[in-house]
């Protein structure tokens, strides 16, 4: 009731600026899918299920039930800017998910589900919480998860913005020159639907709290630099982001690079008390290339590698959590208590690799098809979410295979149907395997969106 007060008042603050220019915007995607080896469908999780495979509700059947944002996440936003006079602006955004099917707040849905480290296949009972695909998302509830920023801009030396933010890695992935992922669906593409990818390690980094950011456009040359404040005493550098884009755009060409370090962030899971999560703790580094190229009007080809690596967190026993029998010292994070608390051990490297291609099959019909393949290093390592220790691993892979047609009924509303195949290879195969043995997971499904 309180975040539905403080959106009216936020439209309402908006609507009464005699000066400014203020728009309401937004994205309803909803569907059908149809997941194999699937747990039940969550009315907490922000899509609604899982499509990446694996997990603790791994099991021997499938799932049919609704998708909420199977391309395009449901959203709503307001955005403004004012002109101040000599190529000057001042501007802001606030942009919010949710789901169409239960009109909740997007969120992870993993508080109050059972740990990740007791597998549903084992459990007497389906239908519990413990049994529904939730996964860790950097949307938990926030009125204003997807974005919440102010920023100034001018025409000569660029703009800086201050507040919530994509990371750089996920607007390349997402959204820069129409998103460098080939298929570029939520529920289709592994790289769009897990943050793990766009926040270069950690979902939890796909966004960034209390981040300042500088862009400036250069003929066709962009950089970017983003760096988000930890705000913790004793060290400036704990809970912090720094991260680095440079880009060149043409109309048939385009190449995007960046970079991400971030001490001390999390990977939140499980955790059986309501309103508590488990959280992880570590450093990461990753870097990220991306290639587009218009080969004809209709065929654009596109590529991309991302280099993760994961270490344990610099600060961990000195600022987040010091033993049992001594101060925790960071007892929330997304407003959840934080009940389990995690060291990782690494260092763990882990290699992405995409292809694919979108074809303008008609003015109205698009193809695209992409194929992914993340690979995990062999190392000593923390095996899971919720682990401390280190064990020794082989090398595994995730590899995806997708392919989605979109049909367009006017400029603001289309059609979807796609599918996705998660092959799991090696260790990470056998990570989820269980009493069935399983290593392939399909998702496929559709659904319609409409924007205004």
């Amino acid at each position: 009731m309180k975040k539905s007060l403080f959106a009216l008042a936020a439209l309402s603050a908006v609507a009464g600026s005699a000066h400014a220019d203020v728009s309401l915007y937004g994205i309803l995607d909803a569907g059908v899918a149809e997941l194999t080896h699937a747990g039940d469908f969550s009315p907490t999780f922000v899509t609604g299920a899982a499509p990446t495979g694996g997990g603790n509700y791994v099991h021997s059947g499938s799932a049919t039930g609704m998708i909420n944002g199977g391309e395009k996440q449901t959203r709503w936003g307001i955005k403004g800017d004012e002109d101040l006079g000599n190529g000057s602006k001042a501007f802001f955004q606030l942009e919010s998910a949710f789901s169409l099917g239960t009109g909740q707040l997007g969120t992870s849905g993993l508080s109050g589900a059972s740990p990740a480290n007791s597998p549903a296949v084992t459990q007497p009972a389906i239908g519990g919480k413990g049994y529904q695909m939730v996964v860790d998302t950097s949307l938990n509830g926030q009125l204003f998860g997807r974005n919440a920023f102010i920023g100034l801009s001018n025409n000569e030396y660029g703009a800086v913005t201050f507040g919530r933010q994509n990371s750089l890695e996920l607007d390349i992935i997402t959204s820069t020159a129409g998103g460098y992922d080939p298929v570029n669906a939520q529920m289709f593409s592994p790289i769009n639907f897990s943050g793990f990818y766009g926040g270069g390690g950690t979902t939890d980094s796909a966004r960034v709290d209390n981040a300042i950011k500088y862009s400036k456009s250069l003929g066709a040359y962009t950089v970017q630099a983003l760096y988000g404040l930890g705000g913790m005493t004793g060290n400036n550098t704990t809970r912090s982001t720094g991260e680095f884009n440079l880009g060149y755009e043409l109309n048939r060409f385009g190449v995007e690079f960046a970079t991400q370090m971030a001490k001390d962030t999390t990977s939140i899971s499980q955790d059986p008390v309501n309103g508590s999560v488990a959280a992880q703790f570590m450093n990461l580094k990753s870097y990220t290339l991306a290639l587009r190229y218009q080969v004809l009007d209709p065929l654009t080809l596109k590529a991309g590698y991302q280099y993760i690596l994961q270490t344990g967190a610099t600060n961990y026993a000195s600022q987040i959590y010091g033993g049992t029998n001594a101060t925790q010292y960071m007892t929330q994070v997304y407003g959840y208590n934080i009940n389990q608390y995690y060291d990782f051990s690494g260092p763990k490297q882990t290699n992405v690799f995409w292809l694919g291609a979108n074809y303008q099959m008609t003015q109205k019909t698009k193809f695209s098809i992409g194929m992914y393949d993340a690979v995990s290093k062999a190392g000593t390592y923390s095996g899971g979410q919720q682990t401390s220790g280190a064990a020794n691993y082989s090398t595994g892979a995730d590899r995806y295979y997708s392919a989605l047609v979109d049909y367009d009924l006017s400029k603001r509303t289309n059609l979807y149907f796609g599918y996705m195949r998660d092959v799991k290879l090696g260790v990470s195969a056998g990570s989820y395997a269980g009493a069935n043995n399983l290593s392939t997971y399909d998702t496929i499904g559709g659904g319609a969106v409409v924007r205004f």
